[in-house]
């Protein structure tokens, strides 16, 4: 009788253990399905009272402000010679200027013409880069496709406003150039930044 009561004993402590499991096992379910609504609560919250503005990272703004419109349409371009800014026939004339207002930072720019559609020569075009103050900035020839670079890492203060004008023409080969007669230059002009970098 004694080994039975030992026998007895035994189950007793292993359905005590097992009921312990069962309510340990429970309890760890419970505490994770309650941790995970928590977290997912907390999530929501967060992202429902963020505000607009509370996480940005400032950069600086460029305006540009072309006065006579950003597209180049030319027409009626008759081969001259080189052209300057006081030439009034014949010449494609491009004013835009690029202001930094608003911004915190100080930037680098270049200029570049996209040649949407040149019926002209390649290179039969050229371009001349005038600052405000009337200094030739670059020249060069504009290609029958494909982006051309007028200048680069020009530097923009900080609220500075710069101006410039753009002279484009049929250059003169020397040679008869009727055939160019009727023909169509059109592109755009953009802007890329990069913030100057102080060390």
């Amino acid at each position: 009788m004694f080994f039975v009561i030992i026998i007895l004993g035994d189950d007793m402590e292993d359905s005590k253990r097992r009921k312990n499991d069962i309510f340990y096992l429970l309890l760890l379910f419970f505490t994770l399905i309650t941790m995970i609504i928590g977290i997912t609560f907390t999530s929501f919250l967060l992202l429902a009272k963020e505000d607009d503005d509370s996480t940005k990272v400032q950069t600086g703004t460029l305006a540009i402000n072309y006065i006579d419109g950003q597209e180049i349409d030319t027409y009626a371009l008759l081969p001259i010679s080189e052209p300057n800014l006081n030439t009034k026939y014949s010449t494609y004339k491009k004013s835009f200027s690029i202001s930094s207002s608003n911004s915190t930072l100080d930037q680098n720019f270049s200029i570049y013409i996209d040649v949407t559609n040149n019926e002209f020569d390649n290179n039969a075009l050229g371009f001349i880069l005038y600052d405000a103050n009337g200094n030739r900035i670059s020249s060069g020839n504009i290609p029958s496709s494909g982006k051309v670079l007028l200048a680069s890492n020009l530097e923009l203060k900080t609220g500075e406003n710069k101006s410039y004008t753009v002279l484009i023409w049929l250059q003169d080969n020397g040679k008869n150039q009727d055939y160019e007669q009727g023909k169509n230059f059109s592109g755009e002009f953009y802007i890329t930044t990069k913030q100057i970098k102080y060390e």
